[in-house]
């Protein structure tokens, strides 16, 4: 029996509330529908449902709907170049939700005949919502969720941030430091981009590295450079939060709460994963765009001269100093001024002071700080130039690369001099305010999204996917995310051996590759690179082949090599041990982002576990100023990286590896949680590839999901693939069976 289909498309403009239409269909015409989420043909697709063309005639009501698109002279036409939402019916019932693609006009003696279209599954539109977008759009509108980690950078707050971290609590939202066991929302952990770490009990100990610098952090080191520098840290935030950011911007909806959802705060696995913001490369002054704050010379208020009664020595409406040279025979009479100005900074990081004439130019006076400081400048008339005066417009500049968020002008004060060649002379002091002695903002600090690393939305996702197998598709308006082995679990099975027309069954052997390679991008930094040369071996990646011991199967060689190839980087860690005693272990794990040769290093995007680590045996000293007059502190917490959730856990790692940290095997690989199940058994000798051909029924028809299993003749198989004629519910089914 043919089963009635309708067709309804959105006829609404876009961002409009949807409007179905539905289309007129050829009564004989065939809607063959391909259902396939996943295929072992390609184990790292994602983001694929379903897809056939089909044709429409070109009815009156169909012309109105695609706006006679084969008539290009119109003008506001149908954009066949966008996908229109589009429903599925089967007699009355809903059966899918999609969108539809218009390919072409079929045209018969100058007359349209048929539109030419397809059909998509809803999930594929995850492409045309993100586009191009990298990650650094996504806070690129007005109140968006990640701009809450915002935060003003200083000393003090990448401090609390290697410590304890942050996390985003409170009504409205915002960041306040980590008092929980976890690293937080937002966190420092210690990889450096510039300087190399180590620690040595030995007060005067050997420089490891001195071409590229590097600096002892333990508390007893007596060198002039030791000690970290906060500004070596990058702030690291959660992938979970990225989630949220895209929810956000797109105004779609990841599940997040049930058991088996991949993107849950109770999955460990995916939780406590990082992106490290690694925009540029060394260390994160790189970051901080420079911020200034500019003062010009009216705006000082004047209070009063020392001795009294002088007037201000300022002209112009107070915004020049005068200097001359006057000669009267033999006698050279100078007046010149003295700039003195007491800077009191918000923030131990480094600014910079700068005096400079805006009228021709001259920088007077620079120089760079931090903490408080009176800073002196001259302002004369060079005696070279002969008499005469000299008019400038000094200029006062604070410039922080986040080193400082403000400053108080605490004094300011002009000197007036005025001598001779005899040994003459004279003056005055004019004190002056600036802002009533407040607080001025001078760095807003680090803009936590525009220091994502540089890659696409869809990427970001399409490599958290294939590095966890993951699945993805609509369960209303909410997506759900699964691992491919929790897909399955959900499923139902169904007795479908009536169905099956026993006249047409072939049995196929399983599609297999002779080699399939999983693998970070290409690795560039300093550790893992050296390691890969010593052990001729891939830190992180894995390629199995018919040979592998998962495998086990010398004989299987069909095929090519496939590629499971993420777009993030991996990096090898390091945990310390005493330069002086390599027998004592420290608690410090850190990693360096420098190239072979020790240049800083860009890389691609890096991703990691983050732990709260107690290192009270061995605390790590802190600079808090520089040279020339240091100062330090000692913490005993910090927040380590690594490829691991802890000892025998879960790593990061697509095979074996060793684990840097806990120094043993750590097997619990991402082939090994996530695709061993699902490629293990492919290669498995009774595996089989069996094609049916069968009539469904509607009840079952409108209820096949593709996680289901389907029992044919006492056998249970997985579901490959589904290629159906809705109107009869005639399919050719693509089974895996059960080993």
């Amino acid at each position: 029996m043919r089963r009635e289909v309708e067709i309804y498309i959105n006829t609404a403009a876009f961002g409009e509330t949807v409007d179905y239409s539905r289309l007129d269909i050829f009564s004989e015409e065939s809607i063959n529908i391909t259902n396939s989420i996943q295929d072992i043909r390609d184990i790292a697709k994602v983001f694929t449902d379903f897809t056939q063309q089909f044709s429409v005639p070109a009815s009156p009501s169909n012309n109105i709907i695609f706006k006679h698109y084969y008539n290009f002279d119109i003008d506001g036409g149908y954009d066949a170049r966008i996908k229109k939402e589009a429903l599925i019916k089967i007699n009355g019932e809903d059966y899918r939700k999609g969108f539809l693609a218009l390919n072409s006009v079929s045209m018969k003696n100058g007359v349209a005949f048929a539109y030419k279209t397809v059909f998509y599954g809803k999930t594929v539109n995850l492409n045309l919502l993100f586009g191009d977008d990298e990650l650094d759009d996504l806070a690129s509108y007005s109140n968006a969720y990640l701009s809450k980690f915002n935060q003003a950078y200083s000393q003090a707050n990448a401090q609390t941030g290697f410590v304890s971290g942050y996390n985003l609590v409170g009504n409205p939202l915002a960041l306040a430091p980590n008092t929980g066991d976890s690293a937080g929302d937002l966190c420092y952990p210690f990889i450096s981009g510039r300087f190399y770490y180590f620690y040595d009990t030995n007060p005067s100990g050997v420089v490891v590295f001195n071409d590229t610098g590097s600096r002892n952090i333990s508390e007893d080191s007596t060198r002039s450079y030791r000690g970290l520098r906060m500004i070596d840290l990058k702030p690291a935030i959660r992938l979970y939060h990225i989630i949220l950011g895209i929810e956000d911007k797109y105004g779609i909806t990841f599940s997040k709460n049930g058991t088996n959802d991949f993107f849950s705060t109770s999955n460990a696995s995916f939780y406590e994963l990082y992106l490290w913001l690694h925009r540029e490369k060394g260390d994160l002054s790189s970051q901080i765009a420079e911020s200034s704050l500019t003062i010009d010379l009216d705006e000082y208020a004047f209070v009063d001269t020392t001795p009294t009664g002088q007037p201000d020595p300022r002209s112009n409406s107070n915004k020049d100093l005068v200097a001359e040279i006057e000669v009267d025979g033999p006698d050279i009479t100078e007046t010149f001024y003295t700039y003195t100005i007491e800077v009191i900074p918000t923030g131990a990081g480094l600014y910079t002071l700068e005096l400079s004439d805006s009228v021709s130019g001259e920088i007077i006076g620079t120089s760079e700080h931090s903490g408080s400081v009176t800073r002196n400048y001259t302002i004369r008339k060079p005696s070279s130039s002969g008499e005469g005066t000299q008019t400038f417009t000094p200029v006062f500049k604070i410039k922080t690369k986040g080193g400082i968020t403000s400053a108080v002008i605490n004094d300011f004060t002009i000197t007036k001099s005025v001598e001779d060649n005899s040994g003459g002379s004279s003056g005055y002091d004019a004190n002056y305010t600036y802002n009533s002695g407040a607080a001025n903002t001078i760095s807003t600090g680090l803009d936590v999204v525009n220091n994502m690393p540089k890659m696409k939305v869809i990427d970001f996702l399409t490599s958290i996917f294939k590095m966890f197998n993951l699945t993805a598709f609509y369960d209303g308006e909410t997506i759900k995310v699964r691992t491919l082995d929790n897909y399955y679990l959900e499923g139902t099975t169904y007795d479908i051996s009536e169905y099956i027309h026993a006249d047409k069954h072939t049995v196929d052997k399983a599609n297999i590759f002779s080699k399939i390679d999983f693998e970070y991008q290409k690795s560039s930094s300093f550790a893992i690179v050296n390691s890969n040369e010593i052990t001729n071996d891939e830190f992180g990646n894995e390629r199995l082949s018919n040979r592998s011991s998962e495998i086990s199967s010398p004989l299987a060689f069909d095929g090519g090599t496939y590629s499971v190839k993420l777009g993030f980087e991996h990096m090898m860690y390091e945990r310390m041990r005493d330069q002086t005693d390599s027998t004592d272990q420290t608690n410090i794990q850190s990693g360096w982002m420098v190239s072979k040769d020790q240049n800083t290093l860009l890389g691609k995007p890096l991703i990691f576990y983050c732990h709260k680590q107690n290192t009270s045996s061995h605390p790590i000293n802190i600079e808090l100023t520089p040279q020339p007059s240091p100062s330090y502190t000692t913490v005993t917490q910090y927040i380590k990286p690594a490829n691991t959730l802890g000892d025998g856990l879960q790593t990061i790692n697509f095979g074996k590896e060793f684990d840097e940290y806990y120094e043993t095997m750590n097997s619990v690989s991402l082939f090994k949680t996530f695709y061993f199940n699902y490629i293990v058994p492919i290669y498995n000798e009774k595996s089989r590839l069996s094609k049916f051909e069968a009539t469904l029924p509607l009840r079952l028809v409108t209820k096949l999901e593709l996680n289901d299993k389907l029992i044919v003749s006492g056998r249970t198989y997985k579901i490959n693939r589904i290629q159906m004629n809705i109107n009869t519910g005639k399919a050719t089914l693509e089974l895996i069976n059960e080993v």
